[in-house]
């Protein structure tokens, strides 16, 4: 039997299979397979970020909504009739503290459909995407990715192989050399990362500007929502797609 959580990921891939978007770091042969405790990552192109929270707040048996604005992303977790739950996150740009670490317009536009028709990264975004996301947090990079890469064909991997390794200067005879995390690699995707022309210059204040704007303001919206769940004392809870669709635009990254 399927959860109402599971109803909800099915409906929202299908709702949004006409949106520029990805769904990052999925690795599954069928959505039933994605573990109960798992979150959503989903990178969107701003001009579809207004449909997707429309599609968000049109779903059924959604009980209880809570949306948070956090530093350039938005965190929704939604609680289902049958007290299943999921935590989406969704995101305009891949970014960390204001350097961005790939080019969002290129992820999104060299998307694939896979079997499942869900829009997901090509695999050389989709490696680099999982590769920085642990290495960056002083992580190896978790068995289930290695064992999603393996999969590979051998053509697969080698062009992901000429994608990474000149863009991080990296000297490896496999890829799976990345996977065990080491200081060496760190350091030489910092460095990269540092010099790519989006982080230079005029392009770096700004980007950095829009992060300190953004934590300032997640920080302060987040602050109004607690002083007034405590007048209120009671949690963000709507029945109504208007109703849930305000919570979700309160909170959107960009002004809807």
């Amino acid at each position: 039997m399927t959860t109402a959580r599971y109803r909800f990921i099915n409906f929202l891939l299908k709702e949004c299979s006409g949106l520029n978007y990805v769904l990052l770091k999925y690795v599954y042969d069928d959505i039933l397979q994605i573990p109960s405790d798992e979150k959503l990552e989903i990178l969107i192109d701003k001009e579809d970020y207004k449909s997707l929270l429309y599609v968000i707040s049109s779903a059924r048996e959604i009980i209880n909504i809570k949306s948070k604005r956090n530093v350039r992303s938005q965190i929704v977790n939604i609680k289902f009739s049958d007290h299943s739950s999921l935590e989406i996150k969704i995101k305009i740009d891949i970014e960390r503290k204001g350097i961005i670490l790939m080019n969002s317009k290129h992820v999104l536009r060299a998307s694939i459909v896979n079997k499942q028709n869900i829009k997901i990264p090509a695999p050389c975004h989709q490696f680099e995407y999982i590769l920085l996301s642990g290495i960056l947090n002083r992580n190896d990079v978790e068995e289930k990715f290695r064992n999603y890469f393996r999969t590979f064909s051998f053509e697969e991997r080698s062009r992901i192989f000429a994608h990474i390794c000149p863009k991080y200067k990296f000297i490896l005879n496999v890829l799976d050399e990345l996977y065990i995390f080491s200081n060496n690699n760190y350091h030489k995707i910092v460095h990269a990362i540092e010099t790519q022309k989006q982080n230079k210059g005029w392009r770096y204040t700004f980007h950095k500007f829009v992060f300190a704007y953004d934590y300032l303001i997640s920080n302060f919206i987040r602050g109004w929502d607690h002083l007034n769940s405590k007048e209120n004392n009671s949690p963000d809870q709507s029945n109504g797609a208007s109703e849930l669709k305000n919570l979700l635009q309160r909170n959107a990254l960009i002004r809807i």
